[in-house]
């Protein structure tokens, strides 16, 4: 069977058309050349609605109006088209999160006159990916922030040179095992769930709380010194001392709380620890004075 010569054009223009990305294809002068079916399907735009309108008034969102703007001005001035992600407005007043992988379009002499974008619609997959972020970095049980981001939030911290330090609280639950083994163990998440309910209640807005899993809790602090770290302490200490009530009646708990400052520079893990070894000296040294009595 012989075979049929096509023409080269129309095959492209066939793959245009039948490819399931969006293609737009916009001019130096930020007029919208070309826009093919799958973009029209995701965006409701029609090419007859939107072909030489200027691309940031049809499809930018007001916000990023000015840097839609840019980026054609920038591409066809420098050649260079870099990788974006950004909401498109759709026909119906909504958005539609693009990313776009794009290039610079050249005539036969080798000049941009315009850029040529080819995107995915990604506008379902960011909402999941953003929950499962959310779960890789949250407690399961308290919602809290888990070690893995604990860690990232307060290495982050003392990346910083402008902040004054942080201050790190670790918080070990007295007589929760003892009241875990006596109701059990749905009472003992209820108070895993309201001792962390109190800690988000006691910090500040920028602080970290963090459950490191079992009753040991964390509380980050960025820009807090001394004075600031030991008025947290106490309010901490103050706040899980109140009794718990729960099915079998009001159970009390307590915790105790040791504290370190991290400076700019400082290993996250190291600071970490200084703080757990502090709350291992106040908690040893109670149990020596109920010992004594």
């Amino acid at each position: 069977m012989d075979a049929v010569a096509v023409d080269p054009a129309v095959l492209r223009a066939a793959l245009v058309e039948s490819t399931p990305a969006l293609v737009c294809v916009i001019g130096a002068d930020r007029r919208v050349l070309l826009v093919n079916a799958a973009l029209e399907r995701s965006t409701g735009w029609m090419s007859e609605e939107v072909l030489g309108r200027s691309f940031y008034e049809v499809f930018a969102v007001p916000h990023e109006a000015a840097l839609a703007r840019e980026f054609v001005e920038d591409a066809v001035r420098t050649g260079v088209a870099p990788p974006q992600e950004g909401d498109w407005r759709d026909r119906w007043g909504g958005t539609r999160r693009v990313s776009l992988l794009s290039s610079v379009v050249r005539d036969d002499e080798g000049r941009a006159v315009g850029v040529a974008c080819v995107g995915v619609d990604v506008t379902a997959q960011r909402p999941e990916e953003a929950r499962l972020r959310e779960a890789a970095a949250s407690d399961p049980l308290t919602g809290l922030r888990n070690r893995t981001a604990l860690l990232a939030a307060l290495q982050e911290a003392l990346a910083d040179p402008t902040s004054d330090g942080v201050a790190v609280l670790f918080c070990d639950l007295d007589r929760f095992k003892s009241a875990n083994d006596t109701h059990g163990h749905d009472v003992g998440d209820q108070l895993l769930r309201e001792v962390a309910a109190r800690l988000r209640g006691v910090v500040g807005e920028r602080d970290v709380v963090a459950r490191l899993g079992g009753d040991e809790f964390v509380v980050l602090a960025p820009g807090a010194g001394a004075g600031a770290a030991s008025s947290l302490r106490r309010a901490v200490e103050a706040v899980l001392a109140e009794p718990y009530a729960t099915p079998h009646g009001c159970v009390a708990l307590g915790a105790s709380v040791g504290a370190a400052l991290g400076r700019h520079g400082d290993d996250g893990e190291r600071v970490l620890a200084a703080a757990d070894r502090h709350m291992y000296g106040i908690k040893t040294q109670r149990r020596l004075e109920r010992a004594q009595r």
